[in-house]
């Protein structure tokens, strides 16, 4: 069984050992890899804990979607940089990916100078992870470079900066408990989906607006979440920030009637929005329906039709040394 990721004290962190040295370079070394984007195949939501979020019971999965991240360390002290071609807006400190290696390194006590550089193929604000996903491949790299392997010290810094960002380190689908960080393996068969991501700002949502949307429509805590299956169904599907999201922009009921209409086995929103997917039968089926809602007027310019299937291994890392060292590629497993 794959190891898990936990983060909640004091039961799941053993006592912490000394961080290890960092690895040292005569010059700079660049890393990439890639960072899927997810579906929450189920979200339950829970009451909002003290700490100010909430306690969720989710199934999410790792898409073959994904962002091309680049982290190059340099051989010198410096600042983390971080850059978005063709997203001015997500360039700078404020990007997850750079808050995550800023945290590495106040964590593993380097100071190394970081330049990320971040190619987007996950729509933006869309519920699938994205930003989340990015933080986690910067850390995943940096623990590649500085050789740490302390997976309960990565799983801290991933949570310290994003709730969603644990569950990023782990390969494959997993149950996630907490706030996110409690993962638990899951047994889901490959899935063929259908994204419709929503090119509308006006329809763009903020996890933090879905979540008070859901606090106010629900009347009473629930007593229970049903218990987890050890193999995914897809009668499974369902989101509960879903119904409040769906009143407030009635526009996305359309779409997921349109994925219903094109044959898919369920439909739901992923995650806070807006993007919905659906379940098909097969990667020929899931084809067929991409082609028919795009050929619609409004696909294209008002709609984002993207074709998708879960993945179960991790991304690799592949690492080298700037041209100058004259090394060659590696491709070992991160």
């Amino acid at each position: 069984m794959r190891s898990l990721l936990c983060t909640r004290r004091p039961a799941c962190i053993a006592p912490r050992e000394p961080a290890p040295t960092p690895v040292c370079y005569r010059t700079g070394v660049r890393l990439v890899t890639l960072a899927p984007a997810k579906v929450n195949l189920v979200l339950r939501v829970g009451p909002l804990r003290p700490d100010g979020y909430h306690e969720i019971d989710s199934l999410m999965l790792p898409l073959d979607l994904a962002d091309r991240v680049e982290v190059r360390l340099l051989p010198r002290p410096g600042p983390v940089s971080c850059v978005v071609p063709g997203h001015p807006g997500l360039d700078g400190p404020d990007n997850l990916a750079a808050r995550a290696a800023d945290a590495f390194r106040r964590r593993f006590g380097t100071w190394r100078g970081i330049a990320i550089r971040i190619e987007k193929r996950v729509p933006v604000t869309a519920g699938l992870g994205g930003g989340s996903s990015d933080a986690a491949a910067v850390l995943r790299c940096l623990a590649r470079a500085h050789g740490i392997r302390d997976r309960t010290a990565l799983a801290e810094v991933a949570l310290e900066v994003g709730s969603d960002v644990p569950f990023f380190l782990v390969g494959g689908a997993a149950w996630a408990g907490g706030r996110g960080e409690a993962l638990v393996p899951a047994s889901v068969p490959p899935l063929d989906l259908v994204l419709l991501h929503p090119r509308d700002s006006g329809l763009a949502i903020r996890a933090a607006e879905a979540y008070r949307w859901f606090d106010a429509a629900r009347q009473d805590r629930p007593a229970g979440w049903p218990p987890r299956r050890r193999r995914f169904l897809s009668t499974q599907v369902g989101n509960d920030l879903q119904p409040p999201c769906v009143a407030r922009h009635p526009a996305l009921s359309a779409l997921l009637g349109r994925l219903l209409g094109c044959g898919a086995v369920a439909a739901i929103m992923s995650g806070s929005g807006p993007t919905v997917f659906g379940v098909f039968e097969g990667r020929a089926a899931a084809r067929r329906a991409a082609e028919l809602i795009d050929s619609k007027e409004e696909a294209g310019k008002d709609l984002e039709v993207l074709v998708a299937r879960g993945r179960r291994a991790h991304p690799r890392v592949t690492s080298w040394r700037s041209p100058r060292s004259g090394s060659s590629r590696s491709t070992r497993r991160s």
